[in-house]
């Protein structure tokens, strides 16, 4: 609320209202305070679930590893995994334990845009927010989170997961085609 200069350790209450994403910088968040101020261009750990101090206290660039990859996104909630347990891997090599929220998921809806990373199948990475269990709140792609899921997932999680990053578009209409009818029947003759 300060620019940094004060106000460490005070709590206002507020509502998250949007979400700003730009290339080249974190997630933002504009929130309404209980005062009926909106406060715009707040990273992630300027947010908490609870009043108190986060013990361990994370720095942003542990929260969120990755910035923006695009200004246009979905904002989306896996009805499979509402506030699912989830574990998260920090960069200091920790687990921190925590609930699924919501998950960002980047891409285009304009051609004129430079999608770059977003739409690259070997960089694109959803930025899943996770509410941890010490107040604060983190985005993190998927190759740093344990899901649990009580009904599905039974198998103990691998030490270090070996799969590979998968690097194909998928394209349908690049295969060996089926041709169409010239005529105004809804069913194709050649089906």
């Amino acid at each position: 609320m300060y620019q940094h200069k004060s106000g460490h350790g005070k709590f206002t209450p507020c509502t998250v209202i949007s979400i700003r994403c730009m290339p080249g910088q974190a997630v933002l968040f504009q929130v309404l305070l209980d005062n009926g101020v909106m406060r715009d261009k707040l990273p992630s750990h300027a947010l908490l679930t609870r009043s108190e101090i986060p013990n361990p206290d994370l720095p942003f660039h542990y929260l969120q590893i990755w910035n923006s990859f695009s200004y246009n996104f979905t904002l989306l909630k896996y009805n499979y995994l509402p506030n699912a347990p989830v574990s998260v891997f920090m960069k200091d090599k920790t687990w921190m334990d925590g609930n699924y929220f919501a998950t960002i998921n980047w891409g285009a809806n304009d051609m004129n845009t430079d999608m770059s990373y977003a739409e690259d199948p070997t960089e694109h990475k959803s930025h899943h927010i996770i509410l941890l269990a010490n107040g604060q709140i983190a985005l993190q792609p998927n190759n740093r989170i344990k899901w649990v899921e009580a009904s599905f997932v039974t198998k103990p999680f691998p030490e270090k997961p070996d799969y590979l990053v998968n690097d194909k578009e998928w394209n349908c209409e690049t295969t060996e085609k089926w041709a169409t009818d010239d005529n105004d029947k809804m069913y194709y003759a050649n089906q």
